[in-house]
């Protein structure tokens, strides 16, 4: 036997509300005696959790209306709220609400949502949309070498790729030119807006490398990068994404989504925001991305550039 639909919703909201609460206990289709009325009072879904001494109790009435839901069943559903002793009420509607029952719905501490969910049944959620910031971070980086040991040193112009530096056991520590920019990808260094002198190349100041004659000594390895950061504003689309719109202030409530970044729509489709701009107030998201390189064959070849996300 097939259940309704109103039913199916029921599910859905109980489902959803798991994801939300994972520690909490979420029921559906379960009765609550009235002390009001002196009744049972049907639930379509029931949250609970215990909380140190104190047990809350949340109720979530769902309705499948064609239309939005008026102020009637706002106030209608307050009372069952009262009625079962409930610390919070909560109405879900995948239509939405009418202006005037929003209004009456703040007044009466009701919380009011629509479903959000991209996977396919009847209330599926089409092209989601979440405001988002993107700083992309990028560094102009100069490198420095020096020689501390009482020996003959020359340093080759083509050092930056040709000269390998080691750790005190003898590990390779890869080309300067390389190493800096691999560790500048995976954030290694500072990302912050500013100028930085003189910062170690690797974990430690001081390697081994060759100092043009063939011996091996210690030498000091430094990069000094000038950091920017450059901002911009677009819509993200979601590809999974399962929640709740709150209907009052439109924002999306969920622990989790997927989607796809491309840096080159961001750099051509969003909006770069000037420096000083403050982040849109509507902003749902924000990501931060490092301009990496990689040139993995050949130490030498042309930088690839791509983003890294935090």
């Amino acid at each position: 036997m097939v259940e309704p639909d109103w039913r199916q919703l029921e599910q859905l909201i109980a489902e959803i509300q798991r994801d939300l609460a994972p520690g909490a206990t979420v029921t559906h289709n379960v009765m609550l005696y009235g002390t009001e009325s002196e009744t049972e009072r049907q639930i379509d879904v029931l949250v609970e959790q215990q909380i140190g001494q104190f047990h809350m109790r949340i109720v979530i009435d769902c309705k499948d209306y064609k239309k939005p839901v008026d102020v009637k069943g706002v106030e209608e559903f307050h009372g069952l709220v009262r009625d079962v002793g409930a610390h919070q009420g909560s109405m879900v509607c995948p239509n939405g609400f009418s202006v005037s029952a929003k209004k009456r719905a703040k007044r009466l501490n009701i919380a009011l949502y629509s479903v959000v969910d991209t996977a396919k049944h009847k209330w599926q959620t089409r092209a989601v949309r979440i405001p988002a910031v993107c700083d992309f971070r990028s560094a102009a980086m100069g490198f420095g070498v020096g020689c501390q040991a009482p020996v003959p040193f020359m340093l080759k112009p083509d050092f930056l790729t040709r000269l390998e530096a080691f750790a005190e056991d003898g590990t390779s520590l890869g080309f300067p030119l390389q190493a800096g920019l691999d560790r500048w990808s995976k954030g290694l260094y500072p990302t912050e807006p500013g100028t930085y002198d003189e910062v170690p190349l690797f974990e430690t100041l001081t390697v081994l490398a060759d100092n043009g004659y063939g011996m091996r000594v210690p030498l000091e390895f430094t990069v000094s990068m000038a950091v920017k950061a450059e901002r911009y504003f677009g819509l993200l689309p979601l590809e999974q994404v399962r929640g709740l719109r709150d209907e009052q202030t439109g924002h999306l409530i969920t622990n989790g989504f997927s989607g796809a970044i491309d840096p080159a729509v961001v750099l051509n489709q969003w909006r770069r925001l000037a420096q000083d701009e403050p982040d849109p107030e509507t902003t749902g998201i924000k990501f931060s991305g490092l301009i990496g390189h990689r040139a993995e064959d050949d130490p030498r070849a042309a930088p690839d550039y791509n983003a890294f996300w935090r």
